[in-house]
């Protein structure tokens, strides 16, 4: 009797332990990955007018000099493999991308690990984070604008 009590017991434990949340911790944020509409299937057919062109960072819209961009930063979006490069004006920058319509997700964006000075590493921190919160795009000018999940301009280009 005494050993499927306890047998009843620890398993009661185990159930409770098993389905009980933590709360999160709040010095450790978890951010979720925003969402594009699930309507929206990304494909990687060539994007006309985004691919295959020289676009000049002129802009980046976050931080406190978001306007005084350091010569030398661009993107390329290669229609050939889906694939970007570009410069963060100090440093290679590569990945890839998926498109479909006016919504493009950026992945696997990384980074060479040159020093910068000190301006440097902070454009090319704000331009990998632009990069990385872009959810759309849209071509007005010869200007290409990345836009984040609300719309907002995260990033300007001139073309070249």
């Amino acid at each position: 009797m005494f050993k499927q009590t306890l047998v009843l017991a620890v398993c009661g434990i185990l159930v409770t332990a098993c389905t009980t949340t933590s709360t999160p911790d709040p010095r450790f944020p978890v951010t979720p990955e925003p969402v594009i509409p699930a309507q929206v299937v990304l494909s990687t057919q060539k994007v006309l007018n985004l691919e295959d062109t020289m676009w000049q960072l002129v802009a980046l819209t976050r931080g406190v000099n978001a306007n005084q961009i350091q010569d030398g930063a661009f993107l390329n979006f290669q229609s050939v493999n889906s694939r970007i490069k570009g410069s963060t004006g100090c440093n290679r920058l590569m990945g890839g991308y998926k498109a479909q319509g006016e919504f493009i997700k950026l992945t696997e964006i990384a980074s060479t690990k040159i020093f910068c000075p000190s301006g440097g590493i902070v454009q090319e921190a704000l331009f990998i984070e632009a990069l990385n919160d872009t959810r759309g795009w849209r071509i007005e000018n010869k200007h290409l604008f990345l836009l984040d999940e609300k719309g907002d301009k995260v990033a300007v280009f001139e073309e070249r």
